[in-house]
């Protein structure tokens, strides 16, 4: 594949992974459980799936860890995630009358994403520029480990974080801000990376129908029996191959498939535009949500508890949130100033 060439599938994947997005956030934040409409099962796909995709498209063979790379990296990737998530959250704080110190800390009224995908590209390109500077197997060994023991540290520090928050002292505010509960989802922008790296490898793999069966019947076993990782503790493990699982079982399906997600079929052009305008959608949505309107609603919903009707009700308010969010960023777009600096969009040379 051509590393400067867009993927049609793969814009249409990104445009799935904030539909998923927004199909949580919608009972999450508007219905009053977070976890109705399959959103239980969905967990242990829309994240390690959004995160999968940031570490492909990211990932370039070619690429030389040298301070002049890393510092221009660096300084597009703040431009694009730091920059707009912050005058997005102090737009947010303001008009919602959010001015706390709870604000800022790792769900960041949930703004912690791109923050976060700052910390995983800083977390990255430390690893491999230490770590795997000659690109040996060795190297990406002791880079696959690094990126294991942190997202490790991570889980379980969310898991027993209210067990030891008082012997945390001054690092739990440290922590809180830098959203290091939400680092645990790591593993999966570095398996992204490797899938794009090995990306011949990966195709002979998941071409086999017998190794996509099996992987398969591993996700449902694990999505079936959550309770056996729990008495176990092996939860983060469970979670990880799940994750794992999920993204190369609809990642495989997109590219194998890839002829129904081209610009030619109305339902991959909607896909693929939802995918390329993911950012000013997950940083504008937040704004148009139905926080105080829909409680009643959503207990009523909940105590008929009719998985079906759960469905169609959140998939049609997000998809009223995203056409919402969709003319919001189409009205900023029109502003060369506002979309460079709300959204990182480079500036036309003049």
């Amino acid at each position: 594949m051509e590393q400067t060439k867009r993927i049609e599938y793969i814009d249409a994947l990104r445009g799935l992974a904030m539909i998923l997005v927004l199909y949580f956030h919608i009972p999450s934040y508007c219905l009053g459980n977070a976890y109705i409409g399959f959103n239980d099962i969905l967990e242990w796909v829309r994240m390690p799936l959004f995160f999968f995709i940031s570490g492909f498209v990211f990932y370039k063979a070619d690429r030389i860890w040298n301070s002049i790379t890393i510092k221009s990296i660096l300084k597009k990737k703040f431009m694009v995630q730091i920059i707009p998530m912050a005058v997005f959250l102090t737009l947010f704080l303001i008009l919602f009358d959010y001015m706390e110190p709870a604000s800022f800390g790792s769900d960041k009224k949930g703004y912690w994403y791109t923050f976060v995908l700052f910390e995983y590209f800083v977390l990255y390109i430390g690893a491999e520029a230490l770590l795997n500077k000659n690109k040996t197997v060795q190297g990406e060994i002791y880079v696959f480990l690094s990126v294991l023991l942190i997202s490790l540290a991570s889980f379980y520090y969310a898991k027993y974080y209210t067990r030891y928050s008082n012997e945390l002292g001054n690092w739990k505010t440290v922590l809180g801000l830098l959203s290091f509960v939400k680092i645990r989802h790591f593993i999966f922008f570095w398996f992204g990376t490797i899938v794009r790296k090995y990306f011949a490898k990966f195709i002979h793999i998941t071409n086999n129908d017998y190794v996509i069966a099996a992987i398969g019947i591993i996700f449902i076993a694990m999505i079936i029996f959550p309770s056996v990782f729990h008495i176990t503790g092996l939860e983060y493990p469970a979670y990880m191959i799940s994750g794992i699982a999920s993204t190369m079982l609809i990642f495989t399906f997109f590219r194998k498939n890839e002829h129904l997600f081209t610009k030619d079929k109305w339902f991959g052009k909607v896909l693929q535009f939802i995918g390329r305008r993911t950012l000013d959608i997950y940083l504008i949505h937040y704004f148009f949500l139905p926080y105080h309107c829909l409680q009643d609603f959503g207990a009523k919903l909940i105590q008929y508890d009719n998985k079906a009707l759960e469905v169609v009700v959140i998939l049609l308010l997000a998809l009223c949130v995203l056409a919402i969010s969709l003319i919001a960023s189409s009205m900023i777009r029109l502003n060369p100033f506002l979309v460079h600096y709300l959204f990182g969009v480079k500036r036309e040379e003049k």
